[in-house]
This record gives structure tokens, sequence and C-alpha cells, in this order.
């Protein structure tokens, strides 16, 4: 009978969390998500990033909230309730019980779906709770607790030993692992709930343990508490023009941000004093968690998705063009974009400039094959010094080469859109009706003629799109084929890979090479990438509020700060620490 009064309290109580989300009402999304027949993709990326001046300057004003003008820092209206994404539940099921692993519980969860137009999986729009995954959660909160209760060691981890006193093991216990599992301490009226619970779970586990069946009794609830389920956020004292977050509320947004999990041990210690409320801490709580392992893991999770790395297992070169393509393509170029990232965030402590330009990579003998690297590699990667006459950066990689392309011939219109919405966050309109494919390559003509006959006639409806803005950030990459090589023939004629870019008022480039260092050097491109990490941050589409911390990082960015320590300035910005007003 507890377990499913419990159950029913709980069901309520998210289905008041859910009425609370539905009043979320930050940017506007696309939701268009089309794809036409010549292979763009439609719809819009939201508008493009800071002053787009090109200039470098930052217009932003310093940050502290305190109304001095419209370049002030302010946070955009979101959620109170982030429902925690399946990887976010995971990860903190591990952190809560020190577990080696993941427990897996989360694959029967239904799927989240996911909002066109937003890059990442966390958009607290999409997040949401109907009965089939409220039942999976029910499901994996009893899975859980059966198996952190039923193995000594794992309960030792968590639970209080036995001094001799059950009522006060017992307390100590829900105190404890309630705060935890809450991220923030309980009330005197759930500890006295949670106790109820504790002393039941004797009569409902028959021979196990009093203590260890109380225990059960209590993971099995808490883990399917809204409190649990969501990172609740309840500050309304205003201050100025914002809401500063609590303590504990800062706690969360720092470890589900850096970590894709729940706080940590000393993270708690801190919200105990109170500390994160002063930026300084908040920046040395910063620090320390990037120095860990998780960090790396969720910072390459950003760029997983903001990459489309997924995209890279569906790479198919077809076998009578490129009969020499390795069958694990997809999957090597995956594995060499994920250390990639790593070393070059991390053990390089690189900028943004570093990734769209660097010229050292990891890679295979399959891979070394392709990138033309000389020496003896066998199955393991190794990093290598790519030719930088022939590649740097992210983008001229495999991965990204290849999974934008046909089984045939490289697809420059979806390099370019990519590029174009995902990199220059600039606008690229939704294609019209009953456009047909490019047609199959003709005797006599390379590639980018196919494309540009197909889309830049003149006075057409695709000339608009597609001459000024998607096929000159496509056809710089012309020199890279299906498979990701390098070549200076396209169809025995000369590859042409030259165009000009919209950026800085108009820059002439001859090929990728050009290309990148171009977006290296712009400040329009430094503040999409902050705008993406401002979106992923805050779990909500870019809004107008982020445009002057958008530009204060964007500028930093162009400056030379590293990754880390444009992360650094994010979460110790207002808008981060803070909600805004017009909740109220």
């Amino acid at each position: 009978m507890m377990v499913s009064r419990w159950t029913a309290l709980h069901t309520s109580l998210l289905s008041l969390s859910l009425v609370t989300l539905g009043c979320y009402s930050g940017g506007d999304e696309d939701t268009d998500g089309g794809t036409d027949s010549a292979g763009s993709d439609s719809g819009d990326s939201g508008t493009t990033a800071g002053d787009g001046d090109g200039d470098g300057d930052s217009d932003s004003g310093d940050g502290d909230g305190d109304g001095d003008g419209d370049a002030a820092e302010l946070p955009a209206p979101s959620t109170r309730f982030y429902r925690l994404t399946h990887a976010q539940w995971e990860n903190s099921v591990r952190d809560l019980f020190y577990l080696a692993d993941q427990t897996g519980f989360s694959e029967q969860f239904r799927s989240d779906p996911l909002v066109s137009g937003f890059l990442f999986d966390n958009n607290a729009l999409a997040l949401e709770v109907d009965q089939a995954l409220w039942s999976g959660y029910q499901r994996a909160a009893g899975d859980v607790a059966a198996l952190v209760t039923e193995d000594a060691g794992i309960l030792g981890g968590f639970a209080p030993p036995d001094q001799g006193d059950p009522a006060a093991r017992a307390q100590q216990f829900v105190e404890d692992f309630g705060l935890r599992a809450f991220r923030r301490p309980l009330t005197a009226a759930e500890v006295q709930s949670y106790l109820a619970m504790h002393g039941s779970g004797a009569a409902l586990y028959p021979g196990v343990d009093p203590f260890a069946a109380g225990v059960r009794q209590v993971v099995d609830a808490m883990l399917q508490s809204p409190h649990f389920l969501y990172r609740v956020e309840t500050s309304e004292a205003v201050v100025g023009q914002v809401i500063p977050l609590n303590s504990w509320e800062v706690a969360q947004r720092l470890s589900y941000f850096l970590w894709n999990s729940t706080p940590d041990d000393a993270l708690l210690s801190a919200a105990a004093q109170d500390q994160l409320l002063d930026p300084a801490e908040v920046e040395a709580q910063a620090a320390r968690l990037l120095a860990d392992a998780r960090a790396e893991q969720a910072i390459y999770d950003f760029h997983y998705q903001l990459l489309d790395v997924k995209k890279f297992a569906s790479i198919a070169p077809s076998e009578v063009f490129f009969p020499d393509a390795p069958a694990e393509l997809g999957a090597y170029a995956q594995e060499e974009n994920e250390r990639f990232i790593r070393d070059l965030i991390f053990a390089q402590e690189g900028t943004y400039a570093d990734l769209l330009t660097a010229s050292e990579t990891f890679v295979n003998d399959e891979l070394a094959a392709i990138y033309g690297v000389a020496g003896d590699f066998g199955p393991d990667f190794e990093k290598v010094a790519l030719d930088p006459e022939e590649r740097r950066g992210v983008f001229t990689q495999v991965g990204f080469l290849a999974s934008n392309s046909t089984s045939v011939n490289p697809d420059p219109i979806h390099r370019g859109v990519f590029l174009v919405k995902e990199i220059v966050c600039l606008t690229v309109a939704a294609p019209p009706d009953g456009v047909p494919p490019v047609p199959p390559q003709a005797d006599g003509k390379t590639n980018r003629q196919m494309v540009e006959e197909h889309t830049e006639v003149p006075g057409s409806v695709c000339v608009g799109c597609h001459g000024v803005f998607i096929n000159p950030y496509g056809f710089p990459f012309e020199h890279y084929d299906a498979m990701g090589a390098y070549r200076i023939e396209d169809n025995g004629l000369p590859v042409d890979a030259a165009t000009e870019l919209t950026l800085g008022g108009g820059i002439a480039v001859d090929n990728a090479l050009d290309l990148v260092e171009a977006l290296a050097g712009e400040q329009q491109a430094h503040d999409c990438y902050l705008e993406h990490w401002i979106e992923f941050a805050h779990g909500r589409p870019e809004a107008s509020e982020d445009g002057p911390l958008i530009e204060r990082l964007g500028a930093a960015s162009l400056d030379g700060a590293t990754v880390q320590e444009l992360i650094v300035l994010l979460v110790t910005s207002t808008p981060f620490l803070s909600r805004a007003t017009e909740e109220l």
C-alpha cells in the first residue's frame, strides 16, 4: 500500500511540474525541418549571433545585471523544471551510488523527441513526461533499488555504517541520501515521510535485513520523485534586474552543464556553506570540475551534437567508385573526431580557432591511407600531423567530408548548408516544393559545374540562397572526394574550389584551407560557437537576451581564449547564475 500511495503522490507532483514546464517562454524555434530534393536542409537556425559587423569588437555590457543600458547581460526567461535527459539520469544514478559504470536501465525509457532547429538533446521544451516514460521511470527505480541494496559492497558505499542505533542510522541515511538525490537538504516534513517509508520496508521485503529493506523502499521512491527527475529552481528574491540562484541551484547548473550529472560531495559541501553565491568560488569549482574525466565526456558530447557526428555512421562510399573504402569508415571517422576533440580541448588546451585550423589528428592504418600519411600503422589510433597544405581543422577531416557526400560525389550543398547554419549562424530559407535533385555527373563536367547549373540559374528561386550563401561555403571543399580523400582533378578536369564568402563584407578564398582560416579570424564565427554553448548550457534555443553575453564571449574567443576559459567565463556570468524576473 505504501508504494502505491507514493506512486500516486508523485504522479500528481509530476503533473504539476509539467503544467509549470508549459509556461516556458524562451526563444522562437524552427519547426519545419524538411530537406529539399537537391539535398539542401530546410528551415533556419535562428539569427546571426552578435553584432555581425565582423570587426572583432565586443559590444557587451559589464554583465552585472544592474540595468546600465541595453548591453547588460541578463538571463532569458526559462523553465524552473529541467527534466533530466536519459543520459543525465544514467550518470546521476551512477554517481549517486558511486557505481563504476552506468546501469543501462534507461534503455527501457521511450526515446525523447528532437526539436527541429535545436541541435542538442537537452531542450527543456521537448523533455516531457508521458505515461510511457513515467512507467519506465517506475521500473528503472525499482531495478536500481534492488541492484544497490542486494550488493553489500554497493550498499556500504552510500549508506551509513551500523553503530548500534537503528533509528539514528535510518535518519542519517534519509537526510544524507536525500540531500544528494534531490541536490538540496530535505525539509522536515520530507524527512519524516521518508523515515516512515524506511520503516515500512521490512514488511515489504521479508527475510531481508530491515535497514537494507528500508533503504530499498526509500531509494525506489526518491528516484521516482520530481525532485530527482527534474532540476527544480525555486528562487524568487529579486536583486536588481535578476533573481539570483541560491547555492544549491548553482551547484545543479554547474554539475549538469560540466558533467552531465549530479553534483558531487565537494560541490554539495560548497553549496551547504553557501559559497556558490561568490563568482570566484564558482570559478574555482568550475576549474575543479573541468579537470575531471566527466567534463571531457560532457564537453565532447556538446561537440558530438554540434558537429552532427552521429551522421558519420551513415558514411557509405560506392563500392564501384571506391573499392578500397574501409567497411568501417564511419566508425573510424567517429573515433578520429572524438580523439581529436578531447586532445585539442583538454590535452592541448586549445581554442576554437585551433579546432578550425589544427593539422594534427588521430589515424589508424585505414585512415592514414586516405589521408596519405606515410608510416607504419596498424588498427590502433595514433596522433599524426597531416599535410597543412591539404588539411586544417575538423572540417577537412574525413568525418565531415564523407558524411556530407553522396555515395559517389562530394555534396557541396550539404557541406555549405551546415557551415552557413551551424558555424556562421545565418538563416537559410526553406526551399520551394518540387525541386528536382542534382542530375548525375555528365562527361566533361565537374561536380561543381553540375551543382552550379542546377542551383544558380539566373532568376530562379534557388539562386538567392545557393548563389550567395550555400554554394560559396560548399565549393571550397571540392578538393575532397566522397570518401574524404584529397584530389586535384574531378572527372579529368582541374578542381575549382575558389569562391567569395559573405563574411567580413566579402572574403575571397581559393579553397577549404582559406575558408577555415577566414572562419577562425571572423567575429561572426566565434559568436556563433558561443551562441551554441549558451543554448547547450541553458537547455533552450538562443534568445535575444543572450546577445550581450554572446558578443563578450565571442570577442574573448576571437582574442585567443581557450575553450575551457570560455566555459569558465560562461558559468561565472550573470545569466548563468540567475533567473529572469519576467517569470514573476
